[in-house]
């Protein structure tokens, strides 16, 4: 879906906020494996995905670890930079051919003044961001490995056909052997 469409039926945005966002936002589309984002960069802009799967990644001794997954209409965003101007050690990635709105946070921040359903958007995208971090670091820290490959399918059961299995291996904090011994014992 679209992000007018969605923003006008999800949050009842009405017509003149839609036409400002519309008029502010620019909608891209990447190819696979296109880098949107890279981490330890800056910017302004909230991610929303209409179409495609995208990975939020960060590096680690020279090796990138999945952090989060998000595919069709969900929004993305390094918080450091959008909220707080610094540079997001959060890169993101497009898994498949992806349609990509970019929206500038300083224009929602301004209609956020004087606009309760604004406000809701902020909410939600922070809440996405919030429940993201907190159910990964949950995760990580109290499931096995069988544990989180199980949880995953359940949430996202499409993810193993859209996603590389390094990818996934990355996110859930293991091997791509592991992962190939957990799949095989299902």
């Amino acid at each position: 879906m679209q992000l007018i469409p969605y923003l006008k039926t999800t949050f009842g945005l009405t017509d003149d906020l839609l036409v400002y966002l519309e008029q502010v936002s620019v909608t891209k589309t990447y190819e696979k494996k296109a880098v949107i984002l890279d981490a330890g960069h800056y910017s302004r802009n909230v991610f929303f995905i209409e179409q495609g799967l995208v990975r939020m990644f960060y590096y680690k001794l020279d090796k990138d670890i999945t952090h989060y997954f998000f595919s069709e209409q969900t929004f993305a965003a390094g918080t450091e930079s959008v909220f707080y101007h610094k540079k997001s050690m959060y890169g993101i990635e497009a898994l498949e051919p992806s349609t990509i709105t970019l929206i500038p946070f300083d224009a929602i921040a301004k209609l956020a003044s004087r606009s309760i359903a604004m406000n809701r958007l902020i909410q939600t995208i922070l809440l996405q961001a919030l429940i993201g971090f907190s159910t990964r670091l949950q995760s990580l820290q109290f499931e096995t490995a069988q544990e989180r490959y199980q949880n995953l399918m359940e949430q996202h059961p499409n993810i193993l056909l859209r996603a590389p299995l390094g990818d996934i291996a990355s996110y859930l904090g293991i091997s791509q052997q592991t992962l190939s011994v957990i799949r095989a014992q299902r």
